[in-house]
Order: structure tokens, then sequence, then C-alpha cells
């Protein structure tokens, strides 16, 4: 039904490698750290194209940028400063459809204040397969959602590792539409409009590194309430909780997990139930494959080194949908696996460059992205 999206990424640092492998240098720096230097200026200083095909789509070409960096402390070292990160894409495709997509995750004031933003302006198509747990992969079909998304958030550091604060939602769907013409499915249509809500934000931030983790943990806990009077067409609200632990017993080998659940109460729209598939939640699932109003995942990586700078990882992942808590169920849950490789492009904050080959039921699907899934 349709063919895997996939990502071809332009790397300048492949023609450096074969060119400093060819001249030998007699300085204090070999060529593999020289190669590395240039790796990372690539990734600093110049965006990257991609290019991909979609069934849903057909061609697709566009770039991205991502840049991590640390503030420079007060009164904390450089190795206690937690980094910050920016990631912005843009992507069209042969149907005449895109999307505009940036986020910003900034640590600054000696780790004191966290603040985030996402925007998102898009016409752009998705499969649909239905609501609940066991919908059938074979009857979905494609619907445009053309929408524009901001979300600023922030919060303070006001004890050790906890932080608290509040955060907005604007999500404005002003089209939403069946591409198929034989199928008119008003339970979508009928949710286009704005969604208006705040929300606030409690979260434990004790990682070693937040953006690529190798031993302690994270806990995010938000409650968002959307409504009328916040000039919203829908009300509902939202509980989301989100914890992480890592822990490395061998030196360099990491094991990290995650368990996440998003609770939702109300008239949700059918496009913001939270859902089971995807790059970063459920990998080997079709993204957004199953979607109800309550949500349980929890997954768990094994990382490692391979050589150099290439690492790789494993992972599997259990999740499931429910109209109601009560119908959760042990017999009920989904499953996606498989393995990937990670390239370093910054060793200072250690981000990586992540390459992943998952498994579920429908198949196989490869994932390219920045950083590690959790």
């Amino acid at each position: 039904m349709r063919l895997l999206f996939t990502f071809i990424f332009v790397f300048f640092s492949i023609t450096t490698i074969v060119a400093q492998s060819d001249t030998a240098s007699s300085s204090d720096v070999s060529t593999a750290d020289k190669t590395q230097i240039f790796i990372e200026k690539a990734f600093k200083y110049s965006p990257l194209p991609f290019a991909g095909y979609a069934t849903e789509t057909g061609m697709v070409i566009g770039v991205t940028k991502y840049n991590a960096f640390k503030f420079k402390g007060n009164t904390l070292s450089d190795s206690l400063i937690q980094p910050s990160s920016i990631l912005a894409y843009v992507y069209f495709t042969q149907e005449n459809q895109y999307k505009y997509y940036l986020i910003t995750d900034l640590m600054n004031n000696d780790n004191k204040i966290n603040s985030k933003f996402e925007f998102m302006f898009m016409d752009y198509p998705s499969y649909f397969f239905g609501l609940g747990n066991n919908n059938d992969f074979d009857s979905a079909y494609l619907v445009d959602f053309k929408n524009i998304l901001f979300a600023p958030s922030v919060s303070y550091n006001i004890f050790e590792n906890i932080y608290i604060g509040a955060k907005y939602t604007y999500n404005d769907y002003l089209n939403i539409a069946s591409l198929d013409e034989n199928i008119n499915d008003s339970v979508l249509q009928t949710n286009s409009g704005l969604q208006s809500g705040v929300g606030i934000i409690v979260s434990r931030e004790a990682r070693d590194n937040r953006i690529r983790a190798k031993k302690g943990s994270y806990f995010n806990m938000s409650y968002d309430f959307y409504d009328e009077s916040m000039g919203s067409e829908f009300n509902y609200n939202q509980f989301t909780l989100d914890y992480r632990y890592y822990i490395t017993p061998i030196k360099q080998i990491t094991i990290a997990s995650q368990l996440y659940t998003t609770l939702s109460s109300g008239n949700v729209p059918v496009q913001s139930m939270p859902v089971v598939g995807g790059a970063y939640r459920m990998r080997g699932i079709y993204e957004a494959r199953y979607r109800d109003k309550n949500m349980i995942m929890a997954q768990f990586e094994l990382r490692f080194p391979i050589y150099w700078i290439f690492y790789g990882a494993t992972y599997v992942g259990l999740g499931q949908v429910a109209p109601r808590v009560s119908d959760f169920a042990f017999n009920s849950f989904h499953y996606g696996y498989g393995a990937g490789l990670r390239l370093l492009i910054d060793e200072k904050t250690s981000s990586v460059l992540r390459f992943d080959l998952s498994y579920g039921p429908s198949g196989s699907k490869i994932f390219i992205g920045f950083n590690e899934a959790f």
C-alpha cells in the first residue's frame, strides 16, 4: 500500500575522508582527527539537503539544519552546563505539498531556565487508519492536513533538579480532507478548527547529558487544558507523563529505558489524540497507526560503541491505545524492534545522526534523524 519513505542525506564528510586518506600529514593532528573536525564543522555550518519518495506524496526534496551548543555559564563549569539545540527543516513534494518546522530547546542561566518553542506550518498528507487499538492496516486512506502550530513554554529551576513551568499551544487545523474521492469521512472533517490551550509542567532533569544520556534519569509531567475561554473550538484535557532512566553498567555500554503515557478527557479532536507509532515512540510501527484518547508505551535500548565516531543500538518497544484507561489490557500491546547506527557529529554535546532499521507486524521501516529517540 505504501512504499517506504527514505531520506538520502548528502554528506560532504565522505568526500573529505577520501581526500584526506590520500594525503598523509606530518603534523600532530591525525587524519582521523582532521576528518572528525571537518564533520563537526560541516554539520555546524552547513544545511543538509535530502530527497526521498513516498506513495502519498511522490518525490520529496528539502533541506534541514541542526545545531547543538552550550551557553556560557556564570558559575557552573562548561562540563556541567546542559546543551541546547535548534532544529529546522523544510520540504516540498511532487504534489505541491509542503512542511515547515522549527523547534528550539534552550537551557541557559546556569541550567536554571529551560525555554522551548515549536512552530509548524504544513499542507501535508498522512494515512488515517481509524480509531482504536485493533484497526485494519489495509483499510487506511490518505488524508490531507493543513494546519499551523506554535507552542512556546518556559520552565524554571526551583530546587536542585526540579523545574516548574507553563506552556501555551495554538494549533489551528485549517483544513482536513480525504484525498480518496470514494471516502467522505465526517469524523475527521468535523475535527478541523482551532485548538488553543494552556498547560503546566513539572519536571526533574537529572541526566548527565540531556541530548544523549549515559546515566541519570528524566521525569516530565504536564497537564494541558483547552477551552472556549481561550478561543478554542474544542474543550478537552490531556495529562502526559514521560519517565526515562539511563545506566552504564559496563564502560561505554548504556541501557536506556522510557515509560510514556498520555491520558485524555473531553472532546478530543481526532488528530490530537495520542498515537502509537513513529520515529521516536514505537519504532517499527507506522506513524500514527493506532490512536485513541489514551496511550501507554514503554521502550528499551542498548547503546554501544562500534569504531571511531560510529556507535550502534538495538531496541524494542511495546505500546497500545484505548478509549478508556480501564480498557488497557496486558494482551493488547503492539510491538516494534530494530537496530541502528549513530554517527557522532558533535563531540562537545554528544550529538549524533541516527539511522534506524525497525521491524513490526506491518513490515520494516527506516528512520533517519538527529539524536537518540529518547
